[in-house]
């Protein structure tokens, strides 16, 4: 330690004002920019702000997250916290979703991934580890198959939104449909979970 930096805190004054800081506690998280942040519940919205990519430094506490009608066009892993339990993506230009974004989200409840035009395909195990996840939104994407076991372990999931894709078939678990508009429905449903599927195909 450099001699007048000891000879400082040595002095009853400065002595007094480094336990002082040290009492502090730890500063919060900053909300980032152009978002607007809450406490209860713990919040982010950072909607309609045409950001390419999610937001850095996002508060590790945050349970919702709005993200919906900008740019972004990609997902990675270690992008969001796991204390998220909303998750709003819908109006991107998502394209890809990197296996294992979603893995360590295990409190999830509702992940909403519409209205994103050039999100074309999924991985097997894109939702893989969701096993709070009650509602999930892949309506008006540009899905034209899904795989086999894509919803394998979403053992909660209640409500699955697919209209206005281009899918011909379905498998939820161990079922397996077929999806035509001409069945003039609104909803199927299988396995206990409702799958909105109208204007799934149009010939």
């Amino acid at each position: 330690m450099l001699p007048g930096l000891r000879r400082l805190l040595q002095a009853p004054a400065s002595a007094c004002l480094l336990l002082m800081l040290l009492a502090l506690p730890p500063a919060a998280p900053s909300c980032p920019m152009l978002c607007t942040c809450y406490s209860s519940p713990p919040t982010v919205s950072c909607q309609a702000n045409n950001f390419s990519s999610v937001p850095l430094s996002l508060p590790p506490s945050t349970q919702r997250l709005f993200l919906q009608n900008n740019l972004i066009r990609t997902l990675r892993p270690g992008t969001f916290g796991p204390n998220l339990l909303t998750l709003w993506l819908f109006s991107n230009n998502l394209s890809t979703i990197y296996p294992g974004t979603f893995r360590h989200l295990q409190a999830l409840e509702e992940l909403d991934l519409g209205d994103n035009r050039h999100l074309r395909s999924l991985e097997p195990d894109t939702f893989q580890g969701l096993e709070r996840l009650q509602s999930l939104h892949l309506y008006r994407c540009q899905l034209s198959s899904l795989p086999g076991n894509i919803f394998r372990g979403l053992v909660s999931l209640q409500y699955l939104y697919l209209q206005e894709n281009s899918l011909l078939h379905l498998q939820v678990r161990k079922k397996r449909v077929s999806l035509l508009c001409s069945w003039k429905m609104d909803a199927l449903k299988m396995d206990g979970i409702t799958v909105i599927v109208i204007y799934c195909y149009d010939y």
